[in-house]
């Protein structure tokens, strides 16, 4: 497709588009919590992806350049929201649509936990909330959020790690039980 696409071919890179536009605004929604905000950062990453894709190295997995541009995104739209605010927000999200057969009070009880659980990853430092994401719900290796953090395999496992104990460490000081 790409190299369709840099042969002149315009209709290759709205096929690039319908194969990555939902993991582009899921990984962008894990990472603001914001329906609105994640379509403008999946809109921008396939504008600036379409602007630099003359310069992309053929040899890099294409899908792991979007998550770089996404997570880039993300990384500035916390950075404007903090400069606001003084801190960064958590944003509160509800899950739609999905029936349940579980009591009321167990359902209450699950989204008060869901929502405990997003708002200490939404606390987490951006790199390791991002390493958390990428590895949790977009499945990708070490290696693969390396390369899209710009950072090394050893330090995306690193912050992992320290994500994780983070969290744990947040859920022993609660009492939660998840």
């Amino acid at each position: 497709m790409i190299g369709w696409f840099l042969a002149g071919e315009r209709a290759a890179f709205d096929e690039l588009v319908v194969r990555h536009r939902e993991q582009v605004y899921a990984a962008a929604f894990r990472m603001v919590r914001n329906a609105e905000t994640s379509e403008e950062i999946a809109q921008e990453t396939f504008i600036r992806a379409f602007k630099g894709l003359r310069r992309f190295r053929q040899k890099a997995n294409f899908k792991t350049w979007l998550y770089t541009i996404t997570m880039n995104l993300c990384y500035d739209e916390f950075s404007r929201r903090k400069k606001e605010t003084g801190r960064m927000e958590a944003l509160s999200n509800t899950d739609a649509g999905v029936a349940t057969v579980e009591p009321p009070h167990e359902r209450l009880a699950n989204e008060e936990r869901r929502e405990w659980l997003k708002c200490r990853i939404d606390d987490l430092p951006f790199k390791q909330k991002s390493t958390l994401t990428l590895r949790i719900f977009e499945g990708m290796s070490f290696k693969e959020i390396g390369r899209t953090l710009g950072c090394s395999e050893g330090a995306a496992r690193v912050n992992f790690r320290h994500a994780v104990l983070k969290l744990k460490d947040a859920v022993a000081r609660s009492g939660e039980e998840l």
